[in-house]
């Protein structure tokens, strides 16, 4: 499975992935008690609005969009959106263990993170944006506008992007192949290399039975 890149798409917007081997699992408490327990409660204590819509990575992201054709404000960054979800003390909804670290590191580095099952992708993926009029159903969604958005496309058409992914390869309780994608707008190599290796590390704690078998960035 190779990943590569519509060249419309702009040198700025880029993919950090991280492809494992693992057995997921519908709860991971120590994950919570660690890692996204405290950090909803200091972001609940510490953050306002106001701090997301002055965020440098939540600007370079919506910059990103716009660039891409794709309003923002109306087709919020999945991390834009978990951010002002956890301020407003709604919480974090639990989900299994892989999606839950996604939410984690989303929240931690402030960009959209995705994670796709790769035994429901057919051949090579390609970052690309959505044509005229293209939609698809959204996790727990209808049909989600994805004309001029980011996407991940394999064979059969686009399952993901940093707003809300398809259910063609959400993350299930059984998903034993993944890449863990960070969306990544306007971050340097050096930020880049850091976000990879913090994604290793916390997948290889909390993950079970895991093995990194790559990390790039495309």
């Amino acid at each position: 499975m190779n990943i590569t890149r519509d060249p419309e798409i702009p040198t700025e917007i880029q993919l950090g992935v991280t492809e494992i081997e693992f057995q997921n699992e519908e709860l991971n408490q120590i994950m919570w008690d660690e890692l996204l327990t405290p950090m909803e409660q200091q972001i609940e204590n510490e953050t306002t609005l106001e701090d997301i819509r002055n965020s440098e990575q939540i600007q370079a992201t919506k910059q990103g969009y716009k660039k891409l054709g794709k309003d923002p404000s109306r087709f919020r960054p999945s991390s834009d959106a978990l951010w002002r979800r956890v301020v407003k003390g709604k919480g974090l909804y639990q989900i299994n263990a892989l999606v839950d670290l996604n939410n984690y590191l989303s929240l931690k580095y402030k960009m959209p993170y995705g994670s796709y099952d790769l035994n429901n992708v057919s051949g090579d993926i390609i970052l690309t944006k959505g044509g005229q009029g293209q939609t698809y159903k959204g996790i727990g969604k209808d049909a989600i506008n994805i004309e001029n958005m980011l996407v991940l496309a394999d064979d059969n058409g686009p399952f993901g992007s940093p707003t809300s992914d398809s259910t063609k390869a959400m993350i299930q309780d059984n998903t034993s192949h993944a890449i863990i994608v960070a969306y990544l707008f306007g971050m340097t190599t050096e930020q880049i290399g850091t976000l990879l290796a913090d994604t290793k590390i916390q997948a290889e704690k909390y993950l079970n039975k895991v093995s990194v078998t790559q990390q790039y960035v495309v």
